[in-house]
C-alpha cells in the first residue's frame, strides 16, 4: 500500500525548493515567535560586531598614543590595557550571553516546529499515510526538525558575522579607504565560486538523507522481519543491502565535505591575496608618509578579523545548504491539505443513523478501480458480513463509511444524508473500529483501554475488560492495570490475542453505536480466537456492525452477507440463501470447508485499500 518514500509525490501542488535565503527567512520567522528571547539574543549578538570594531580602533589609538611617546607612564599604559582589556570583556560576556539565549531559542523553536508538524500529521487523510512510508514520516518529524534548529541557530551567527563584518569594515574604512576596499575585494572573489558549491553541497545532502532513510528502512525490516529473514537464511543479502546503502552514503557525505573544504580553500586563497595587496601597497604608503605605521598594523589586524566571519558565513552557507532537503521535507508536510475535511455548512450528526445506504458508489486509486457501482441498504441493529477473494475491496468499502475516503463517483448515506455533509469528528464519535492487528499505545492498560472513552472512570473500565474476557490475565501482569505496553511488543509477555481483547475493551468502553471489525481473529489460534471470538459477540449486541472475516464460519449468524468480486457486489443476502444462489460464496465457502482454515489462518490479505 505503500507509495514510495518521498513526500514530494504525496502532497500535489509543491513549494518551491528551499533556498539558503528562504532558510534562514524560516529560522527569523520562528525566532520572532519568541520576542523575548529573540531580542535579547539579537541585542547580545549584535553588541559583540560592535564591540569587535571598537577593539580595532582602541588598538590603533593605543599604538598612536604610546607608540611615537619617548615618556610612556606606567599609569597611562595600565589604564589604556584596562581600557582594552574591559572591552574585551564586554565582548566575551555578550558572546557568552547570545550562546546560552541561542541555544534556549533555538531548543524552543525545534519543539515548536515539533508541535507544529505532529498537529499538521493529525489533520491529514488517511490517504497521506497510506501513500507515505513510516520511516520517512518519522524522519521528517524528528530529525528533519533538528534543521529548522540549526538554521535558527545560523540567524544568530548570521547576525553575529554579519555584525563583526560590518563593524570592521567601518573600522577599515574609516583609517584607509583605499586599502580596505583591496582588502576586501577577496569577499565577493570568494563567495562567487562558494555560491556554486553550495548547490553540489545540497545535491549531496539530499542523496544522503534518501540513503539515511534507506538504511533506517533497513533497521526497520531487520527488527521488524527478523523470523522471516532466519527462516530465508537471508542475513548475507539483508547485510549487503545495508552495506550497498552504507557505502553510498559515505560517498554522499564525502562529497559534501569536499565541496565544504574547495570553498573554504578558494575562500582563504583569495583572502591571502588580499592581505598580501594591503601589505604591499600600504607599506609604500607607509614609505611615502601618506599613512603611518600604526594604521598599518591595525588595519591588517582588521582586514585578518574580517575574514573570521567572511568565513564563519561561508560555513554557515555550507551547513544551511545542507539541511535544505530536510526543510523542504518538513514544509510539503506543512504544505499538505487534508482531503477529507467538513463542509463550510456540515451538519451535526447527534444519534446512530437508522438507514444506511450505499448509492451507486465507485472508487478508484490512483486512477484504479476498486469499487465499480455498489448499491446497498443496511439498517440500525443489523450485523452485515463483507466477504470477498483478496484484493475485492472489503476494508475500502470500511474505509468509506467511515469516510477515511470519499467515493469516487456516488454517495454513502446516512438516513439519507450524504457523509460529506455530516461533522467528520460527530461521524467518529457514533462509530468503533477493531483491527486486524492490535493497536496499542505506549501507556498503561488504563489508559489503553479508556483511550476512546477518557473520562470512563477505574470501575467502568474493570467493567468493560470483564466483558471482553480480559480482567483476570490484566491482574496477573505485574503492575496490573498499571503495566505499561507498547504497539507491537513488551517485556511482559501479552499476547495477540490478549492485546485484541484489550481493544475491544476499549470499543465496549466507547459503546459507539457502529462498530466496525477488520479481520479481527485472523492472526489468533484457535484458542485466543474463541476467547477473543465471545468478545465480539457480547460487544456487537444491539449494536450496526459491519465484519470483514476471512473465515466464512464465523459469519454464518448474521444478519446478510455482502459479496463482493473484482470490485463489484455480486451478491447480498443471508448465509443460506447466498449458499443457495451465489458461485463467488460458494466457491469461497466449498474452499474453507475443504481446508484446514481453523488451524492454519491463511496468509492476510491485502486490497488496494
Amino acid at each position: 500500500m505503500k507509495g514510495g518514500s518521498d513526500i514530494a509525490r504525496i502532497v500535489g501542488d509543491q513549494p518551491p525548493p528551499s533556498s539558503v535565503f528562504g532558510a534562514l527567512k524560516l529560522g527569523l520567522r520562528s525566532s520572532l515567535a519568541h520576542p523575548g528571547l529573540a531580542t535579547v539574543f539579537f541585542a547580545a549578538t549584535l553588541s559583540q560586531g560592535f564591540l569587535q570594531g571598537l577593539l580595532v580602533w582602541a588598538l590603533r589609538d593605543v599604538l598612536r598614543r604610546f607608540g611615537t611617546s619617548h615618556s610612556v607612564t606606567t599609569l597611562a599604559l595600565a589604564i589604556a590595557a584596562l581600557v582594552i582589556l574591559g572591552l574585551w570583556i564586554l565582548r566575551s560576556l555578550s558572546t557568552y550571553l547570545g550562546e546560552v539565549i541561542s541555544a534556549r531559542l533555538a531548543h524552543k523553536v525545534e519543539i515548536a516546529s515539533m508541535e507544529q508538524v505532529i498537529q499538521k500529521l493529525l489533520t491529514l487523510s488517511v490517504r497521506f499515510f497510506d501513500k507515505s512510508s513510516q520511516g520517512d514520516l518519522v524522519m521528517a518529524s524528528y530529525f528533519d526538525l533538528k534543521g529548522v534548529r540549526a538554521v535558527t541557530l545560523d540567524v544568530g551567527n548570521v547576525v553575529l558575522f554579519s555584525s563583526r563584518l560590518l563593524g570592521l569594515c567601518v573600522v577599515a574604512w574609516l583609517m584607509s579607504p583605499k586599502l580596505a576596499v583591496i582588502g576586501l575585494l577577496a569577499v565577493p572573489l570568494g563567495a562567487l565560486p562558494a555560491y556554486w558549491l553550495g548547490h553540489q553541497i545540497t545535491q549531496a545532502a539530499r542523496q544522503e538523507r534518501d540513503a539515511v532513510m534507506s538504511l533506517y528502512e533497513s533497521f526497520l525490516e531487520v527488527t521488524s522481519g527478523i523470523r522471516v529473514i532466519k527462516v530465508s537464511t537471508g542475513e548475507s543479502r539483508v547485510l549487503q543491502k545495508a552495506q550497498r546503502i552504507g557505502h553510498a552514503l559515505y560517498e554522499h557525505v564525502v562529497r559534501q565535505a569536499n565541496s565544504r573544504g574547495m570553498a573554504r580553500l578558494l575562500m582563504e586563497s583569495v583572502s591571502g591575496l588580499g592581505l598580501i595587496a594591503v601589505l604591499t601597497i600600504g607599506g609604500r604608503d607607509v614609505g611615502n608618509g601618506t599613512l603611518d605605521w600604526q594604521s598599518l598594523l591595525s588595519l591588517l589586524v582588521a582586514v585578518m578579523a574580517v575574514y573570521s566571519p567572511v568565513l564563519g558565513l561561508l560555513q554557515i552557507y555550507g551547513t544551511i545548504s545542507s539541511v535544505i532537503p530536510n526543510l523542504d521535507r518538513v514544509a510539503r508536510i506543512q504544505a499538505a491539505v487534508p482531503e477529507i475535511a467538513d463542509a463550510p455548512n456540515a451538519k451535526p450528526l447527534l444519534a446512530a443513523p437508522n438507514v444506511i445506504t450505499l448509492d451507486h458508489v465507485s472508487f478508484a486509486y490512483e486512477g484504479k478501480p476498486v469499487l465499480e457501482d455498489i448499491s446497498a441498504t443496511f439498517y440500525r441493529g443489523e450485523t452485515i458480513g463483507i466477504v470477498g477473494p483478496s484484493g475485492a475491496g472489503k476494508s475500502t468499502v470500511l474505509s468509506l463509511l467511515l469516510r477515511f475516503y470519499d467515493p469516487t463517483e456516488g454517495r454513502v448515506l446516512f438516513d439519507g444524508v450524504d457523509l460529506r455533509e455530516i461533522r467528520h469528528a460527530d461521524l467518529m464519535k457514533q462509530c468503533a473500529i477493531v483491527l486486524q492487528e492490535p493497536f496499542l499505545f505506549i501507556d498503561t492498560v488504563m489508559n489503553n483501554i479508556r483511550w476512546m472513552r477518557p473520562e470512563a472512570t477505574k470501575e467502568e473500565v474493570i467493567a468493560a475488560a470483564k466483558a471482553a474476557n480480559i480482567h483476570d490475565e490484566i491482574m496477573l501482569l505485574e503492575d496490573g492495570y498499571d503495566t505499561v505496553l507498547g504497539r507491537r511488543k513488551d517485556a511482559r509477555g501479552v499476547s495477540v490475542g490478549q492485546k485484541q481483547r484489550m481493544c475491544i475493551a476499549a470499543a465496549l468502553l466507547k459503546n459507539a453505536p457502529i462498530l466496525f471489525l477488520d479481520e479481527a481473529t485472523s492472526n489468533l489460534d484457535s484458542v485466543s480466537e474463541r476467547s477473543v471470538q465471545a468478545a465480539i459477540e457480547r460487544l456487537m449486541e444491539g449494536r450496526t456492525t459491519f465484519v470483514i472475516a476471512h473465515r466464512l464460519s464465523t459469519l454464518r449468524n448474521v444478519d446478510r452477507i455482502m459479496v463482493l468480486e473484482q470490485g463489484r457486489l455480486v451478491a447480498l443476502g443471508t448465509h443460506d440463501e447466498l449458499l443457495a444462489t451465489c458461485p463467488t460464496y460458494q466457491r469461497l465457502w466449498h474452499y474453507q470447508s475443504t481446508e484446514p482454515m481453523t488451524e492454519v489462518p491463511a496468509p492476510a490479505e491485502v486490497d488496494v485499500v
